[in-house]
């Protein structure tokens, strides 16, 4: 008797896990999906941003021309308008960079699916041997899990004439021995740095490592320091 309700009461906590399991893998499937909706939305927003910085930008270009050949040509005019259509170049190449950016995320071509550093850049601080990073990685695939893992940096350079490399450790504080990240298609990362004085700073290597059974395979990339390319 306490056999059979031993096994009753095992079928059932089998039956009830499943259902959970089976719960929350719907539930995080319906998730990516509406995440995925939002990056689309977000494409096609940017997409007729484009299309009406394009126009206005034709018609100022014909509006300058219009200026230049006319005798009673307003020279304070004629800048202003120049200066606006130097304000919507810079605006359409900022649309074109989110658009790549996004749709490269919508629709990766078979050869850029992945874990990747989609761009990293180091930005001069206030202060001697302060910098700003700014490291954007992304999953182009067709799925909706999310990768974590870790980012570790190796700055190799010199230290009074010798070769000498550092951890993210021994430029950030506190001491941080890796950046952490968790995302679903994409992800920033942005931080302060401080070298040691007297340190030149060369290159860079970042390191993704993933984490995971079934997590990609690491990736690297190697970057000049600002101020030193070759």
């Amino acid at each position: 008797m306490h056999k059979l309700l031993l096994q009753a009461l095992l079928l059932v906590v089998i039956g009830l896990t499943a259902y959970v399991g089976w719960w929350l893998y719907d539930l995080g499937k319906v998730h990516g999906v509406d995440e995925l909706k939002t990056l689309r939305t977000a494409h096609r927003a940017l997409e007729t941003l484009h299309g009406k910085t394009v126009s206005d930008r034709n018609a100022l270009r014909d509006r300058v021309a219009i200026l230049e050949r006319s005798s009673q040509v307003d020279s304070q005019a004629a800048q202003a308008v120049r200066d606006e259509l130097g304000m919507l170049q810079e605006e359409l190449q900022a649309a074109r960079e989110e658009i790549k950016f996004y749709r490269g995320i919508v629709s990766p071509g078979e050869g850029n699916q992945g874990l990747r550093i989609h761009n990293f850049t180091l930005t001069s601080g206030l202060q001697a041997g302060e910098y700003q990073y700014d490291l954007v990685l992304t999953q182009l695939q067709r799925n909706d899990r999310y990768v974590s893992g870790k980012v570790f940096w190796n700055i190799i350079g010199k230290q009074d004439d010798a070769v000498s490399e550092l951890g993210l450790a021994a430029v950030t504080e506190p001491g941080a021995e890796s950046l952490e990240f968790r995302f679903r298609y994409f992800q920033h990362l942005t931080g302060v740095i401080n070298l040691p004085e007297g340190f030149l700073a060369h290159k860079v290597e970042l390191t993704v490592k993933a984490s995971g059974k079934k997590a990609p395979e690491p990736i690297a990339g190697v970057f000049d320091w600002p101020g030193t390319a070759d």
